[in-house]
């Protein structure tokens, strides 16, 4: 190879390797967690937050303890305000129900006797002393009938109050077997059963948790440098952590006066908390497409100018 071939030749392998170093980059490919929390023109502050529903998950208790006796919903279903949803072993409570009604069967007859006393007893104390006042009557006699009165009118206040002592009874007992069937306190979809059949459920016990129907909202963590930027009635774009792709649309309800750790992860795929100061902004899904518990990102759009 002669000289200036060989100067060609160099000089082509050295401006082919500053070509390669001086063209442009290909762009990091970016999870959808990151590249959807990247810095925008478009948007005013981007907040992490979590999807939930106003009070959050129900937790449906038992009033008394008691054996599950059978389930009539099954985790996934859908309910309505009052359906039954379990029913509690009441076969005790039936037994003491049906021992009190025959004892107020028996009291309310006992109560009857002695009021149909009364009135005899008035009528013979009011004859005898008419006799006395005639001249042809003993006092005696009219002091006897008179304690014979006295004495069915204390018996008739006693028996008043035996009688709505075993009422009560029978109140509380009905009360009881009401109890023991266990319904929907509002309208929802069944999560999750925490019992099985013939399991015992103390008094009080959760038996299942109930996400009720409403809107969606989101509790965001909103840092304390952005603040100012985010107004209430604000429009906002929420987006998965996970997926990243599809933008449901959000306003802004309320946010929040008092400082505090933020409650939703750092990325998506640290659960660890860092040491920020954010208030909960609470955002209006304007579809309920999310999924409670779900990781999102919030991203708050500029508010339009007034026309």
């Amino acid at each position: 190879m002669t000289l200036p071939r060989a100067c060609a030749h160099a000089c082509a392998i050295l401006t082919a390797v500053l070509l390669v170093a001086c063209a442009p980059q290909d762009e990091p490919i970016l999870s959808p967690a990151e590249a959807a929390s990247a810095p925008d023109a478009r948007f005013v502050a981007i907040a992490r937050g979590r999807v939930d529903v106003p009070g959050g998950l129900l937790s449906v208790a038992s009033p008394q303890g008691g054996l599950i006796q059978n389930w009539s919903v099954q985790p996934g279903d859908s309910v309505r305000k009052g359906q039954v949803l379990a029913q509690i072993d009441a076969r005790e409570t039936r037994h003491q129900l049906e021992q009190a009604k025959s004892e107020q069967g028996l009291a309310a007859a006992q109560l009857e006797a002695l009021r149909s006393r009364i009135p005899a007893a008035r009528t013979r104390l009011e004859r005898l002393q008419q006799v006395q006042a005639a001249g042809a009557g003993s006092g005696q006699a009219v002091d006897d009938a008179r304690a014979v009165l006295s004495e069915a009118e204390k018996q008739l206040v006693v028996q008043r109050s035996a009688l709505a002592v075993v009422q009560q009874r029978v109140a509380q007992a009905n009360q009881m077997l009401a109890a023991a069937t266990i319904r929907a306190p509002v309208a929802g979809r069944v999560v999750q059963r925490t019992t099985q059949v013939g399991e015992y459920i103390a008094p009080y016990g959760v038996l299942l948790s109930l996400l009720p129907e409403g809107p969606r909202i989101v509790r965001a963590d909103l840092n304390e440098s952005l603040i100012a930027r985010v107004r209430v009635g604000m429009r906002a774009e929420v987006v998965s952590v996970a997926e990243g792709s599809a933008v449901n649309g959000a306003r802004v309800l309320s946010i929040g006066e008092v400082f505090g750790p933020p409650r939703t992860v750092d990325s998506a795929d640290s659960e660890v908390v860092i040491d920020a100061r954010v208030v909960e902004c609470l955002l209006e899904l304007d579809k309920p497409d999310l999924r409670v518990g779900q990781r999102v990102l919030v991203r708050f759009l500029p508010s339009e100018p007034a026309k």
